[in-house]
């Protein structure tokens, strides 16, 4: 209240000056002296509030952070566990490997005298064993369709539950989307961290110093997935950044095909710390036959002629193709409909035309319209495939577009140029009489087609400008990559930063009518409060993510494009009424108007959400996509074809990413 007051009174006072000249005679010296003084002590105050804003119920303590981010990973991938079917495992089993891959058994072992070292166990225990090796290092190899991501999911919640006071966080990460050229290792787990758990963000509660912290510290256990899945030109060197980021004492995950692995082990000569390499085995043709004939209706007999093709022929064609866990799924999915037959099975003669024939029945088992469903993973598969380190994130997928950058620069340059020339066609045509309707209708389209070309040229430019700067400084193009925002301040705090801003802002008008000598009318008061309250809402909007629930890729984008919204609106109104009070003229307020837009197109409505429309509009404008993206994607995993991790999705497995390529 008595800050109020007295902001009040100083917009008064200011006021009452400035409308007399007698005052102003005398007050000269008071007002620059005064005008400075106030200035500098509103910038101060600008800046500590603005620190507080953003601070304020932080939390430094790396404890309860660690605390808080192993319930996030374990609700998480849990949620993911039942999404895939994972809480009725198949029983895989997993041995040292054989391969030339692991260092010797007395670096794993930590003791010279160990000359022999034989792992072995089941995917269900793997947390167990992996807390008996001393470094707490693990390689997890398998051949395509093994099981290797089920396994590093189901690790990471053993892990989780496991964890005791001090022990790391495991953080499953997927290596398809690391770009070792542009980034080290541990930035990368750090932005993932931070991605993927906003809490951990620039609006969280922790911040991202403090993912940074728990990084830097040894308090997160990366669980790497999919080594094989870094593009092969930078394999090598992401096997580099790994060794020497753990080194011999920090724990660490990794899974990898097991072709790709030795090759990558081979060409380096150097293994990896003291990490144990196990291999998963392959599913025997019992344990298939188990989990095919488990889950159906009592009475259901389809499976029977596949169950007892399986135990009298475990070395069979059929058997041999049922080997993955991958494989087993396919088969479980392809005929859970009561109108299929699973002996169809049996007609194959060979393990690759079973998969081959699984592979073809997998999509016509989930969608009414396959081939319709087929052609759009067929696109994504093949865009992501020209671009190593893609994935389905909804705020990188502009990514899959032919020069994203400038594409995407051009069209908004394009939609910002015509925009513009709606505005003016609506003024235009409601000053105008009847007869020059239409011809002033068909000069302002001409116009906004030239207009809009020359928009999408100088967008375009503006695209190249950028994606130069981002090659010549080093930064590569994630540096053009937004994160989605998240989360709005409570009603409270916004009006408390609203009224400051408007103080500030009238405050900053009435000393320029004091130094200038005229009058200060209260239009251009109320617009200084609108310019103040414009830049402080746009820089201080700085809500605090609590760590309650792992983030949906759909909140992520509702909550982008609501705060893209609200802060363009708030732009775009208050930078109207502040151009409108320096003109006072209501015959220009549309110059205001479009002068505005084009200050709110460029910041803060330059973000994921506009970029995410973008693509979504060349996707559906070329009928690769539905319109509801967003929708699509969602779906898909329902249905099982794609993975959430974090806030975005991925493919299930690379398996049927390459099978969808290849269509």
């Amino acid at each position: 209240m008595a800050a109020g007051a007295f902001a009040v009174g100083v917009v008064g006072l200011l006021l009452w000056l400035s409308g007399r000249d007698e005052a102003l005679d005398t007050g000269d010296k008071l007002a620059s002296v005064a005008g400075a003084v106030i200035a500098f002590a509103g910038l101060v105050t600008s800046v500590i509030a603005l620190v507080v804003a953003v601070r304020a119920g932080r939390s430094t303590d790396l404890e309860q952070a660690a605390d808080t981010l192993a319930r996030l990973v374990a609700r998480q991938w849990e949620r993911e566990a039942d999404a895939r079917g994972l809480t009725r495992p198949l029983d895989v089993r997993w041995t040292s490997t054989s391969r030339p891959v692991a260092p010797a058994p007395a670096e794993i072992a930590g003791d010279t005298r160990v000359k022999r070292l034989r792992l072995h166990g089941t995917v269900a225990g793997l947390a167990d064993s992996f807390h008996q090796l001393p470094a707490r290092q693990l390689v997890v190899i398998g051949e395509p369709g093994a099981g290797k991501t089920s396994a590093a999911i189901l690790l990471t919640i053993g892990l989780a539950e496991r964890r005791g006071p001090g022990d790391p966080v495991p953080l499953l990460l997927p290596l398809s989307a690391w770009n070792p050229a542009e980034h080290d290792v541990e930035e990368w787990i750090v932005h993932r961290l931070t991605v993927d758990h906003p809490s951990f963000g620039k609006r969280g509660v922790f911040g991202p110093q403090v993912a940074r912290a728990l990084v830097d510290k040894g308090m997160v256990l990366p669980v790497l997935d999919g080594l094989d899945e870094v593009a092969p030109a930078g394999r090598e060197a992401a096997f580099r950044g790994i060794a020497r980021a753990v080194g011999r004492r920090r724990p660490l995950v990794l899974t990898s095909r097991s072709a790709e692995y030795e090759d990558t082990v081979g060409g380096l000569g150097v293994p990896i710390g003291r990490a144990a390499v196990v291999e998963l085995g392959t599913v025997h043709a019992s344990a298939a036959a188990d989990y095919l004939a488990a889950g159906v209706p009592e009475g259901d007999t389809r499976w029977a002629p596949v169950v007892s093709e399986l135990r009298d022929h475990p070395d069979g064609a059929v058997a041999r193709a049922l080997q993955t866990p991958l494989a087993v799924y396919l088969a479980k999915t392809a005929y859970t409909s009561p109108a299929t037959d699973p002996e169809d099975l049996l007609v194959h003669e060979t393990p690759e035309a079973v998969e081959n024939h699984l592979l073809d029945a997998y999509l016509p088992a989930l969608y009414p319209r396959p081939d319709r469903a087929l052609r759009r993973f067929a696109f994504l598969a093949r865009r992501m495939a020209r671009r190593p380190g893609a994935d389905l994130a909804w705020w990188r997928l502009f990514l899959l577009l032919p020069g994203p950058h400038v594409l995407v620069a051009a069209t908004r340059g394009a939609f910002i140029a015509l925009a513009y020339m709606s505005v003016m066609t609506i003024l235009m045509i409601a000053g105008s009489d009847r007869d020059t309707v239409v011809p002033i209708a068909v000069l302002v389209v001409i116009a906004g087609v030239a207009v809009g070309t020359l928009g999408a040229v100088l967008g375009g430019l503006r695209g190249l400008v950028w994606l130069g700067v981002a090659r010549l400084t080093r930064r590569g193009e994630e540096w053009l990559v937004h994160s989605p925002r998240y989360g709005f301040v409570g009603p409270r705090t916004a009006l408390g930063l609203l009224a400051f801003g408007g103080v500030m802002g009238a405050v900053g008008f009435g000393i320029n009518g004091l130094v200038e000598r005229v009058a200060v009318t209260w239009l251009e008061v109320a617009g200084g409060a609108a310019l103040g309250a414009t830049v402080v809402v746009n820089i201080g909007f700085a809500p605090r993510i609590k760590a309650a629930v792992p983030v949906h890729p759909a909140v992520s984008l509702a909550a982008d494009r609501r705060i893209a919204l609200t802060l363009g609106l708030a732009t775009v109104v208050g930078l109207t009424f502040v151009f409108q009070s320096m003109t006072s003229s209501v015959e220009q307020m549309w110059v205001a108007v479009v002068v505005a837009f084009f200050v709110a197109s460029a910041w803060p409505l330059s973000c994921a959400w506009v970029k995410f429309e973008i693509v979504r509009f060349w996707f559906w404008v070329f009928r690769k996509m539905p319109w509801r993206l967003m929708g699509f994607m969602e779906d898909a995993h329902r249905r099982g074809v794609l993975r959430q991790v974090g806030g975005s999705y991925q493919f299930r497995h690379l398996r049927l990413q390459e099978y969808f390529a290849g269509r």
